[in-house]
């Protein structure tokens, strides 16, 4: 069965990161571009108040109705529609329109993500395969970031078309997954379903819950290198962002393949602190680079995206599927991205859009200098994220393996 749903997974995670690179990858730098900076950091504000609002129910839907892909089609399918009313709005400095727009879209594209990682765990042998399947979505973020690179549509509107006909294309490929049943379906719906304590109850585990606030603050680190970055960059004369970025990509792509090999060597608490512990030395290099005349810090910087993603951020997805049961799984994958990208986005945007509208106030090379201190502070931030985790965090659970009750409480899903 293997050999034929693993295939479609791959097309799946490939175009959900596709469709996520095309419209955010150089979001920031389009508003640049168009004289809309100053509302950087509310739409990345935004973009976590929608993640905090509709992940977790749309995953209980998932768990409790309908089947995921048939949800994550018709989500994909009604974004591509309001994606393609962003440029015109951009286009003409309509600033609320836009933000309400983007709003809308984070409320229907968002949810998706933790849909495409239940889908995968449902159908692959634990956690061994699932670095081999999100991997290929790295490669969508990768090849859909070379492609605005190279087309010189780093800073244009254009992204946001590209990222309608993606998602059109993705929500249509998406009824043809898998079928990926509702796992707790014919169970009697109580209040508690609604409310998703279900999944809630997690946080009872210490230690999850100590994961869980370590994502939110090394949330401040990851924005201001996804909101930022691409702005840092053509301060520095790089006039092709989305271009130079995928050297961070390429490394991700690598270190995917190994997560696998080192969280079965080393667990999840080396794998996820060594994570953090990179994102502090990312952050200095982007500050020295200030001072550097050639490109060999940004490149080292850019490269220690694979570790900095794959061992935080992934390693993390995987942990979060350990500890859930079965019939929580989507709501588990949904709450622990409304965490990351919501509550930790909304509050990592408000502080890294303070930062830089009062950080980086000029222009030229006085400007570079506010840039250097910029950086500073998401270092600081995963500095002190590293040592409360290394002090507190103490999960030794094993790794990658099926639980019984899993097998008990699922059939194997019929492939359609």
């Amino acid at each position: 069965m293997k050999t034929i749903v693993v295939p479609r997974l791959l097309v799946m995670m490939f175009l959900q990161y596709f469709v996520q690179g095309a419209w955010n990858m150089t979001l920031g730098l389009v508003l640049s571009t168009f004289g809309l900076s100053s509302i950087i950091g509310t739409t990345y504000a935004l973009l976590g108040i929608a993640t905090i609002l509709s992940p977790l129910f749309i995953g209980m839907i998932a768990d409790r109705f309908i089947a995921s892909q048939k949800i994550m089609g018709i989500l994909h399918i009604l974004n591509a529609c309001v994606l393609l009313t962003i440029p015109a709005q951009i286009a003409a400095g309509h600033s609320t329109t836009f933000l309400i727009l983007i709003f809308v879209v984070a409320i229907l594209f968002y949810p998706t993500t933790g849909l495409s990682n239940s889908i995968s765990f449902r159908h692959i042998n634990g956690a061994k395969t699932f670095p081999l399947i999100r991997v290929f979505g790295t490669f969508g973020f990768m090849i859909i970031g070379f492609l605005l690179g190279q087309l010189g549509f780093s800073g244009s509107i254009m992204t946001f078309k590209i990222a309608a006909v993606s998602a059109i294309v993705l929500g249509l490929y998406c009824f043809t997954l898998p079928n990926t049943p509702a796992a707790g379906k014919g169970k009697k719906f109580l209040v508690r379903d609604l409310l998703c304590l279900d999944a809630l109850s997690l946080f009872k585990d210490k230690n999850f819950s100590i994961f869980m606030a370590c994502t939110i603050f090394l949330m401040i680190p990851k924005t201001a290198y996804s909101a930022y970055l691409p702005v840092f960059l053509g301060a520095l004369g790089f006039k092709n962002a989305a271009t130079i970025m995928q050297i961070g990509i390429a490394t991700e792509v690598i270190f995917m393949f190994l997560l696998s090999f080192f969280l079965l060597k080393f667990g999840f608490k080396r794998i996820i602190l060594w994570g953090a512990l990179t994102w502090i030395a990312r952050c200095l290099l982007f500050s020295f680079a200030v001072n550097d005349t050639g490109m060999i810090v940004i490149v080292i910087a850019l490269a220690l995206q694979g570790i900095c993603w794959d061992f935080f951020f992934t390693a993390g997805d995987i942990y979060v599927d350990n500890k859930a049961d079965i019939t929580i799984k989507a709501q588990a994958q949904s709450l622990k991205f409304m965490i990351s990208n919501g509550l930790g986005l909304l509050f990592a945007s408000s502080v890294t859009g303070y930062l830089f509208n009062h950080t980086v106030t000029a222009q030229g090379a006085e400007a570079l200098r506010q840039w250097q201190s910029f950086w500073m502070y998401p270092a600081a931030v995963a500095a002190v994220v590293s040592v409360v985790f290394f002090i507190s965090f103490k999960d030794k659970g094993i790794l990658f393996q099926k639980k019984a009750a899993d097998k008990e409480a699922l059939q194997e899903p019929s492939s359609v």
